[in-house]
């Protein structure tokens, strides 16, 4: 009797063991049953079942919302903003479930629900992405979420908005604002866009004179006066606001890194500092990777501007960091952050999720410039995809401008760095 029981038993230990962790390389796909399965399964790890919930979240496939549902119990934490985008993939039907997650304390989950709702309620969506964004109570991520909701329905409503709350907002709700107007780009916007010059520094400053030189073919810098002149000119004369003729180069920024812009004034610079990172230069053997990467942050540092402030990171199987947050630029500071780095040393793994993890914990960051010379190695999560999408969950409602150097690296290293900085509005540099 036992003997004919084996067979069946055998079975049932196969369905109850562990599901294998998502892989790029699988041959197949994994259906929605599939990947349902496996987040609702108690034999497999929490991690792996949120990756999985993450994965779906990610997907883009259509989901129906029975199959949705019961996921809610396995979702905590962070990762209860991916049920939110799971539940986004049900359309109109899952509208009363994303209302109660649209009161939520927390301002991720709150924002997922809110840019679900502009776009999924097709009677009452504008009306409330509207009464979000001016509601001053609400978390900047919900009304960012709104904006781009309104913007995703392709509402009339999007550019008046983006126009009004141009002047009256900061951080990452401006950079929404201009990333409407980049979007929808209009001669009308000019006036405000030299408005916002007047009244305005650093990264607002260089994305409002981005804009204006591409809306106007004029190639002024940062000189809020030369644009009120040029603008009042043409006002005056009763002719469309566009140079005459291709002028000089653009002269919005002065200040780079290895070739990039640097927009923000609010700055964090992540460093590999593992032991690849000991490889000597092709054309200097007598230099390294590591020792390039110094240099040319302590050329940089003292040329930032003086309203400037920043962190350094450096990360291989630890991360460390020069000031734990962002810390103005003064003689004095750039003394200590000069000797610090002098006194780094590259070795170890790759710990590159944790290094981004550092940096996107810096409040009031405006942009990240990270630069690798491999794979990820080391940390709590070591693959690409994963590591992608925890910068999508980070930087979804923030829009931090994230720019990466590759340094050397390989080409899969080399294309995850790229993607990294095509995804997040920044630039992407390749040093080989």
């Amino acid at each position: 009797m036992l003997l004919l029981l084996l067979p069946a038993l055998l079975g049932l230990a196969q369905a109850g063991a562990p599901a294998p962790a998502p892989s790029p390389a699988a041959a197949r796909a994994p259906t929605v049953e599939e990947m349902i399965g496996r987040i609702r399964s108690r034999w497999v790890p929490f991690e792996e079942r949120m990756a999985w919930l993450e994965r779906l979240a990610g997907s883009g496939r259509r989901l129906e919302l029975e199959q949705v549902r019961p996921l809610r119990r396995s979702a905590r934490g962070e990762w209860l903003a991916d049920y939110a985008r799971c539940l986004a993939l049900c359309g109109a039907s899952a509208i009363e479930d994303l209302r109660e997650l649209a009161e939520r304390r927390d301002p991720v989950v709150r924002a997922e629900a809110v840019y679900a709702l502009v776009q999924l309620d097709a009677a009452g969506g504008e009306a409330f992405g509207r009464r979000i964004l001016a509601d001053r109570r609400q978390p900047a991520e919900a009304r960012v979420a709104a904006l781009r909701g309104l913007d995703a329905r392709r509402s009339p409503f999007a550019r008046p908005e983006a126009l009004r709350w141009l002047a009256q907002s900061d951080q990452s709700l401006l950079w929404e604002c201009l990333a409407v107007l980049r979007r929808n780009p209009d001669l009308a916007d000019a006036p405000y866009l030299v408005d916002l010059l007047h009244r305005r520094s650093g990264r607002a400053a260089n994305e409002a004179v981005r804009l204006l030189q591409r809306l106007t073919g004029y190639k002024v810098g940062r000189d809020p006066e030369a644009w009120r002149y040029w603008l009042l000119k043409h006002e005056a004369e009763g002719t469309p606001f566009r140079a005459p003729a291709a002028s000089a180069d653009d002269q919005t920024v002065s200040v780079a890194w290895h070739g990039i812009p640097i927009l923000g004034e609010k700055v964090v610079f992540v460093l590999d500092s593992s032991g690849s990172m000991e490889a000597p230069l092709a054309e200097n053997p007598g230099e390294t990777r590591g020792s390039r990467a110094v240099a040319e942050l302590l050329r940089l540092l003292p040329q930032l501007p003086e309203r400037a402030e920043f962190d350094l990171i450096f990360f291989e199987s630890s991360v460390h960091s020069f000031a734990h947050r962002l810390v103005s630029r003064r003689p004095e500071t750039l003394a200590e952050a000069a000797a610090w780095l002098r006194r780094r040393r590259f070795a170890g793994a790759t710990n590159l999720s944790g290094g981004l993890r550092e940096a996107f914990a810096r409040e009031g960051v405006e942009e990240i410039f990270l630069l690798s010379d491999g794979e990820p190695s080391a940390g709590e999560v070591t693959d690409p995809d994963r590591i992608a999408a925890q910068v999508r969950r980070w930087n979804r409602w923030r829009n931090v401008r994230l720019n990466t150097v590759s340094f050397g690296a390989p080409a899969a290293a080399r294309d995850f760095l790229a993607d990294l900085a095509r995804n997040h509005d920044g630039v992407c540099r390749t040093i080989w």
